[in-house]
């Protein structure tokens, strides 16, 4: 939602790639924060930078950045949670949130590309920038815990895991929605200078 207001170098292909390492850096940077821990499940800021960037500057650059994060910690480079790294985060009992970081930034890329469009959401952006992170958080939380499901052995209390995790998820979509507005109003008054 915030992509046209970004002219690094004219080039919107260039801009697009300056703008994937910087949200590639700052998700390897601040990723690793940990918010809470519940039941062996790091909570963490990857969910949100990875849903974070996509909205603010588009379905391109955030499947860029996500993919490079996952090949990245695939590889070997210790970025994901607890400095881990490895394809076998990818079978894991993490690996379903893993896999749902490339579809919840595709998600929340073209949802900010198309509020984008629509004059009356844009006039609401606070509010629209809350829905679209939380409802790609959500995917990131059901396709994860679906996935913790699917590999359990015994019985799983889907409700119970998600009523658990659903007040960090909405803190963290609170301090998302603060920066998207804050990263907004900066851009508007880099503008306005222009």
């Amino acid at each position: 939602m915030l992509r046209l207001k970004v002219n690094i170098t004219g080039n919107t292909f260039q801009d697009d790639l300056i703008l994937s390492l910087l949200s590639f850096v700052t998700l390897v940077l601040l990723g690793h924060i940990q918010l809470d821990l519940v039941e062996g499940l790091p909570i963490t800021l990857q969910s949100l930078l990875v849903v974070l960037f996509p909205l603010m500057f588009g379905m391109r650059v955030g499947l860029i950045f996500v993919s490079a994060y996952l090949l990245a910690g695939g590889f070997g480079a210790p970025v994901f949670a607890g400095n881990e790294s490895g394809w076998n985060h990818f079978l894991g009992a993490t690996g379903g949130f893993l896999l749902a970081f490339p579809i919840a930034a595709l998600i929340s890329g073209v949802a900010g590309e198309m509020a984008s469009k629509i004059p009356s959401l844009n006039r609401i952006t606070f509010i629209t920038g809350a829905v679209i992170l939380f409802m790609s958080q959500v995917i990131i939380l059901l396709l994860g815990i679906g996935w913790m499901d699917a590999l359990s052995h015994s019985s799983f209390d889907f409700t119970t895991k998600i009523t658990s995790l659903m007040p960090r998820l909405l803190v963290k979509t609170a301090l998302g929605t603060i920066v998207f507005v804050l990263i907004g109003r900066i851009l508007n008054n880099l503008n306005s200078k222009q």
